[in-house]
């Protein structure tokens, strides 16, 4: 069964002075040795990492789990299309979830009303966060959130949403994120790439 297949989701990382890129792309065409990818609208801002023989770290999402490679850049999007080495020796495949995800225990305030709930997470990935509480929220519901990472990684600011509660568990809940500045979104990534690296 082939891990790679067009239509699937893939993530470019680089590093970027002190914050690790992602630009999330879809897989458009696999051939022998090279991928055909289709870059979202940003990816202006970061046409410098792009460009022909510049080094990439990759992670497509499977159905089986994440596949882990590095890469060069061969066309560059400024071309006719954007192509990236595919060598399938260097290729890693992690088992596990579509999105990556970390288990946790950092903090979460939940600000509503001029009141601050505070209560713990224990699943992080990079689109939402599953946390407990005894207070009981229902689908849909939203509310502002701080996240706060330990030591010096800061804390993360964003507009919460309900998307799913816990049909045993009534006191877990998971929130996808929504008004989260591009600084506190490199700050998540940056953290969760560290924790996923350093932690076996």
């Amino acid at each position: 069964m082939d891990l790679i297949k067009p239509g699937q989701k893939l993530s470019l990382f680089f590093p970027k002075s002190d914050k690790l890129v992602e630009i999330v792309c879809v897989i458009l065409q696999v051939l022998s040795d090279r991928l055909i990818v289709e870059l979202p609208q940003y990816f202006m801002r970061y046409i410098e990492f792009l460009e022909v023989g510049c080094p990439l770290t990759v992670k497509v999402f499977s159905k089986l789990g994440t596949v882990d490679f590095n890469t060069v850049v061969i066309t560059s999007p400024l071309e006719d299309n954007f192509t990236m080495e595919l060598d399938y020796n260097a290729m890693k495949l992690t088992p596990g979830e579509e999105l990556p995800v970390i288990n946790a225990v950092e903090d979460l305030n939940i600000l509503q009303n001029d009141t601050v709930l505070n209560v713990k997470t224990f699943e992080i990935s990079t689109e939402s966060l599953k946390f407990y509480s005894d207070k009981k929220f229902a689908l849909g519901d939203f509310f502002d959130c701080e996240l706060i990472l330990p030591k010096n990684y800061g804390i993360i600011k964003f507009r919460a949403t309900v998307i799913n509660v816990d049909p045993v568990y009534d006191n877990e809940f998971q929130v996808s994120y929504s008004l989260m500045n591009e600084d506190d979104r490199q700050s998540l990534l940056y953290y969760m790439y560290v924790y996923s690296n350093s932690s076996e």
